[in-house]
């Protein structure tokens, strides 16, 4: 073995995943959102059983179950991601990680791949949750082909929302100033701006928190886009919008796509402070 030759991109990569995992074990970030998502989903399961709350059919059941996937990704992503790549900038461990012979855009690569990894996982434990309360009703008599589809829509949702958190991390130096921004755009930014849109009736088709409500639809028997118009104090009209199985998957790829191909571009042309 030739002790000269530098590493290969993918084993780069490889080490970055592993390096970022640490960080979330390190910090206790990951096992702190492990002890969340598992008290509030227990507490979501015995909330069901105890009041028999699973609807008519299996398919009911889940998607009552899944109905809050979108605002737990959004949560996970931002505290995730939010300061992926801020860690790098006005430290000094960051610029020494900077000067080191290895590409950027693998470093966030790599990064990106280990907080995927984690949050998917978090999210695992959500939908186990989920399962449990729908099949203490119905069995195994359960819509696992529409739960897989759904995982899978999850993920998809995760990687969108990660880079988001990626984009917003590559605007700052300090880590806690980014982490805190992202969690404000997020989970209270989006959210603002779809209320907005419900009494103005126009479809928040651009919202990564609409595309989110997707995850659920798939159980829908005919997953279809929903208006329902009801009057709101003072004549307001109030439509509540509910997207397609396919425009939540579009508005998911292409937020995926082009914010971190945005971050990556940031990532590489911004200058560490040592």
């Amino acid at each position: 073995m030739d002790v000269d030759r530098l590493p290969s991109d993918l084993e780069q990569w490889g080490t970055a995943v592993r390096r970022q995992l640490r960080f979330y074990l390190k910090t206790w970030r990951f096992l702190g959102l492990l002890l969340f998502v598992v008290i509030v989903g227990a507490a979501s399961t015995v909330v069901t059983i105890y009041y028999h709350s699973s609807g008519t059919s299996a398919s009911d059941a889940m998607y009552s179950g899944t109905t809050g996937i979108g605002i737990f990704g959004v949560i996970v992503g931002a505290f995730i991601g939010g300061d992926a790549i801020a860690m790098d900038f006005g430290s000094g461990t960051g610029y020494f990680m900077l000067v080191l012979p290895v590409r950027r855009v693998v470093l966030l690569l790599g990064r990106f791949a280990a907080a995927f990894l984690v949050s998917l996982a978090l999210i695992g434990v959500f939908y186990a949750y989920t399962l449990l309360g729908a099949g203490w009703f119905y069995g195994l008599a359960l819509p696992w082909l529409d739960t897989g589809a759904s995982i899978g829509m999850a993920a998809l949702f995760l990687l969108a929302i990660l880079a988001v958190a990626f984009l917003f991390s590559s605007f700052f130096r300090s880590p806690a100033v980014s982490m805190v921004v992202t969690i404000l755009v997020l989970f209270l930014g989006f959210d603002i701006v779809d209320g907005i849109l419900v009494l103005t009736s126009i479809e928040p088709w651009f919202s990564i928190l609409y595309a989110g409500g997707a995850i659920a639809n798939i159980f829908e028997s005919q997953p279809h886009l929903i208006v329902t118009q009801t009057m709101g104090p003072r004549g307001l009209s109030i439509h509540s919008w509910s997207p397609y199985v396919w425009e939540g998957i579009a508005i998911m790829v292409g937020y995926f796509v082009i914010c971190l191909a945005l971050s990556a571009f940031i990532y590489q042309r911004k200058e560490s402070k040592g």
